[in-house]
């Protein structure tokens, strides 16, 4: 076949001799609506895009794309969005259509909207469970590694009116189960943790979960205004709790926990987050924690973007890139300042999500069972 200028192209046929190894690792590493086109063009592109072992390959091979959600409308018809921003193209991606579903977690290409679980690049979805049961706090949603589980962590306000424990329940929801289950975390607090605590000078401990080694790290909730100087790590294996020490900073900043290259990483600065310390946890088990380098943002520039106020400013990299969120822009910097790129939002303070998304054309079998004709809660893209 000839195309304009001469070019020849080459038919499926003409590809009959071409190494399986080399075009799996080419499929491999395409877009996953790329990948769905190639299942058309011949029967042995579609066996090798449809077997289990490509489709999770395919999977770890596709970028982590921060989500960002935002809220549009008028105060009368407002609606919810979510997107993943690609750094590396500075393109905003859509991946539900605006709906009145709150996003609320994601792992593994899935993500949780309101009451139901959703695979955006194949337009599956699924309710979480029976409609009695309610998901309005979501922890995080992950993956059982025994069983092959999907399970979401919830919290709810305890009625233990002691402050000297764990002030939530916790509870955990296997997908597509009839109600979740209680998990115990009575972590007893020491009398100096408890008094640092009261006093309200404890580390404002920010932007979990984490998934991070089998464990989703989360953050206490305050509850009387208690701030409590630890991060709680969640065994997702064993699903039990333990505590963890953050590194030694000034009690009175914030800080902001992130996955810097399979290495739990924190942000530290004050609320105006124009001077940024960076530190990562070299030895897990003892907890042993190091500086590795210092962000300083260009305020000047940033004032551009809002005159007054305190901004709002993310990692969302190991390389260190930052989203800092203005007045109705999303700015995206690199460790060293520089401007990268800028998103305009109608949304006044949209939120950069503790939460990535990477494309996943992987099958799960809740996916497959027949409900009795619920409402879609969204319109995948």
């Amino acid at each position: 076949m000839t195309m304009p200028g001469g070019r020849q192209s080459r038919s499926p046929d003409s590809l009959a001799g071409f190494p399986e190894e080399i075009l799996l690792e080419i499929l491999v590493r395409l877009p996953a609506k790329s990948v769905l086109r190639c299942r058309a063009v011949c029967r042995l592109w579609r066996r090798l895009t449809t077997d289990p072992d490509f489709l999770v390959a395919h999977h770890r091979h596709q970028p982590a794309l921060p989500l960002i959600s935002s809220i549009g409308g008028t105060d009368d018809n407002q609606y919810y969005s979510l997107e993943a921003i690609h750094l590396q193209k500075a393109e905003r991606q859509p991946v539900l259509w605006p709906r009145r579903c709150r996003f609320g977690a994601s792992c593994d290409g899935l993500v949780i909207i309101g009451d139901y679980i959703c695979n955006p690049t194949t337009r599956q979805w699924a309710p979480l469970g029976p409609r009695k049961v309610y998901f309005d706090h979501v922890i995080g949603l992950y993956r059982h590694q025994p069983s092959g589980e999907y399970r979401v962590l919830l919290w709810r306000q305890s009625n233990v009116a002691s402050i000297e424990y764990c002030p939530n329940d916790y509870c955990v929801h296997t997908v597509g189960s009839k109600k979740p289950r209680c998990i115990t975390c009575s972590i007893e607090l020491v009398d100096e943790e408890l008094r640092i605590a009261l006093s309200g000078m404890a580390l404002d401990i920010r932007g979990m979960p984490v998934h991070l080694h089998g464990n989703l790290l989360v953050h206490w909730k305050k509850r009387w205004n208690v701030r409590y100087h630890k991060i709680l790590v969640f065994n997702t294996v064993a699903e039990s709790f333990r505590q963890m020490r953050p590194p030694a900073v000034n009690p009175q900043h914030a800080m902001q926990l992130f996955d810097m290259g399979r290495k739990l990483a924190a942000s530290c600065s004050k609320f105006s987050f124009i001077d940024m310390r960076i530190f990562a946890l070299q030895d897990y088990e003892n907890e042993v924690w190091s500086f590795q380098y210092r962000v300083k943002l260009p305020e000047m520039e940033i004032r551009k973007f809002q005159e007054q106020g305190d901004w709002l400013a993310k990692i969302v990299s190991e390389e260190g890139d930052l989203l800092v969120i203005c007045f109705g822009w999303l700015l995206h910097y690199d460790r060293k300042g520089n401007l990268l790129a800028k998103f305009k939002y109608d949304d006044d303070l949209p939120v950069v999500t503790p939460y990535r998304l990477k494309e996943s054309l992987i099958q799960h079998t809740f996916f497959q069972k027949k409900w009795n004709n619920p409402p879609s809660p969204f319109m995948p893209c």
